[in-house]
């Protein structure tokens, strides 16, 4: 079984082990960074669109990747590549449109609910909207019965939605995507988070052991995930919340139900719902 799992987890790129390993270092040299960049003419662009996007809010035009890590740091810049390379593997699956719009809703949403509610690190938040269900196009490859599953699947939270991929599967889409976000080199407190999707009320409310940071990151993203189902439909296991489904979330983060309703309605308006 523990073959079967790892045999899902596509290897980690070349050109992600040469970063890793010169993140590592402790002065990365920058020019090697936009050499083994460079070498990568979709990666290049790709990456310079990202960074022209209003996600990073500069207030100039990036056209050189140096000018881009001067800017933005080596570490921002290795996320946002390591998000660029994993999506394009993820894709591979087949057509996920609907997929990463939510999941660029959700990223973006969680953006937002960080900023106003946490200190938490604006990147690792837009990481976890965006990969917390990274298991799922995984699970697609793996097993020729899963997106029958899922069709059937869509109004289970994720606890009884994990418990019937492990009971069909052997394993719920949780755990791959955790021990995916591990070998690409993400941050183990963002592995959790996603590991710990089915547990979130018990990891609010400290019956598990897990990372400060981990904690924050899951209240963001329930608060996110709510109201992405609020604004489309959310694509595979999210029907519309009660508000008692958020109480561990808005607990934690000392947030009252009337004020979250209030910011829930001014991110739809500005979403266009």
């Amino acid at each position: 079984m523990e073959q079967r799992f790892s045999s899902l987890i596509p290897p980690q790129p070349e050109i992600l082990v040469a970063l890793a390993a010169e993140l590592k270092r402790e002065f990365p040299d920058q020019k090697r960074v936009a050499e083994l960049l460079k070498a990568d003419v979709a990666l290049y662009s790709t990456i310079l669109k990202a960074v022209n996007s209003p996600l990073y809010g500069l207030a100039v035009t990036v056209t050189s990747i140096e000018r881009a890590l001067s800017l933005l740091g080596f570490e921002r810049i290795f996320n946002l590549v390591r998000l660029t390379i994993l999506r394009n593997t993820l894709s591979k699956t087949g057509r996920l449109e609907r997929f990463w719009d939510t999941a660029k809703d959700v990223a973006t949403l969680s953006v937002s609910i960080s900023q106003r509610l946490t200190k938490l690190n604006q990147d690792d938040a837009y990481t976890l909207g965006m990969l917390h269900d990274c298991g799922l196009p995984l699970m697609m490859q793996a097993f020729t019965g899963y997106r029958e599953f899922l069709k059937g699947a869509g109004n289970l939270d994720p606890a009884d939605f994990g418990q019937q991929e492990a009971k069909l599967f052997g394993f719920d889409h949780f755990q791959v995507g955790a021990r995916m976000a591990e070998r690409w080199f993400l941050p183990q407190y963002v592995a959790d988070a996603i590991r710990m999707q089915p547990r979130i009320d018990e990891a609010l409310t400290d019956r598990i052991d897990i990372d400060e940071r981990s904690r924050y990151l899951l209240a963001v993203l329930t608060l996110a995930q709510d109201i992405s189902a609020e604004y489309r439909y959310y694509w595979r296991i999210a029907p519309k919340q009660e508000l008692s489904r958020l109480q561990p979330a808005l607990s934690f983060l000392s947030v009252y139900d009337q004020d979250y309703l209030n910011f829930k309605d001014q991110r739809l308006e500005e979403m266009g719902a």
